[in-house]
């Protein structure tokens, strides 16, 4: 009799550490899709916009990063094709190949068109 309630506690044991385990993996795998920007107030943590956008880079030669939302402003530096990028949100500028809408980066200063970008996430418009 001994025997059999070792056993029952020890696959209880089992199972509920299984349990445990997979929440947590399932926890990770949701953190990696989504990650919070820093800094994000407690109402902007609740909503969409805390989380970071993300956009690729479709350029086969990459595209440049600028200080302003036009190609007359300087280059800061550049991103290579196919390169996932962060980004905060958009706004019109320079017309680049009849796309005039421009990406804020999220981690870094500058713009990238968006004529070689392509938005992965809703890219909400800048205040």
């Amino acid at each position: 009799m001994l025997s059999s309630v070792k056993t029952a506690l020890a696959l209880t044991v089992g199972g509920l550490a299984l349990g445990l385990l997979g929440a947590a993996t399932s926890a990770t795998a949701a953190d990696q899709i989504r990650t919070p920007v820093a800094g994000a107030t407690a109402d902007q943590a609740s909503g969409a916009a805390a989380y970071t956008k993300y956009g690729r880079v479709t350029a086969s030669t990459g595209v440049k990063i600028r200080s302003r939302a036009t190609t007359y402003s300087g280059v800061l530096g550049s991103f290579y094709s196919g390169a996932k990028i962060a980004l905060v949100c958009k706004v019109y500028g320079q017309d680049v190949d009849g796309n005039n809408i421009w990406y804020k980066l999220d981690h870094r200063s500058g713009w990238v068109t968006a004529r070689y970008v392509k938005n992965l996430d809703y890219i909400p418009w800048c205040r």
